[in-house]
């Protein structure tokens, strides 16, 4: 029984990475679920400094999402999968990092992710970046993300 309390004991207080984070059912922000799974795919103390760096800044035409965090036991096709999902919700399809809408609105970008390995051989590290309209995207928010496309 001690040693089943110590292993929820050290479990609670690092946590357990998740590969897969689901949206909830009215998540209409990928900058609200861009802020969930750095949170969820991080562990321990990890999950506090993913959450204390990440920032989020408004451009008048758009939002962008910036953060940071160490994963384990998660790669980059989990998280990327992770915003597939989202898109898919959302009514769209994602396109290497961009979710469009369907095609009847050729030029509508959903949201664009942008996802940076960082990694050394000491420790796994992703910088991520999304960008999201405010309201139907702008000709400044796809100048913003060409880049990405």
């Amino acid at each position: 029984m001690r040693y089943m309390v110590a292993l929820w004991c050290l479990v609670s207080v690092w946590g357990c990475a998740h590969p897969t984070v689901e949206p909830t059912k009215d998540e209409h922000s990928a900058i609200a679920f861009a802020q969930k799974v750095v949170t969820e795919m991080s562990t321990g103390l990890d999950k506090v400094r993913a959450s204390m760096v990440a920032t989020v800044m408004d451009k008048g035409e758009y939002r962008i999402f910036s953060g940071e965090f160490f994963p384990h036991d998660v790669t980059m096709k989990d998280m990327m999968n992770n915003f597939a999902g989202l898109c898919t919700q959302l009514g769209g399809s994602m396109s290497q990092s961009v979710c469009k809408a369907p095609e009847q609105d050729k030029e509508q970008a959903k949201f664009v992710v942008h996802a940076e390995d960082q990694s050394t051989k000491a420790y796994t590290k992703i910088h991520i970046t999304v960008y999201e309209p405010v309201g139907a995207p702008s000709e400044e928010f796809l100048q913003a993300i060409r880049p990405y496309r």
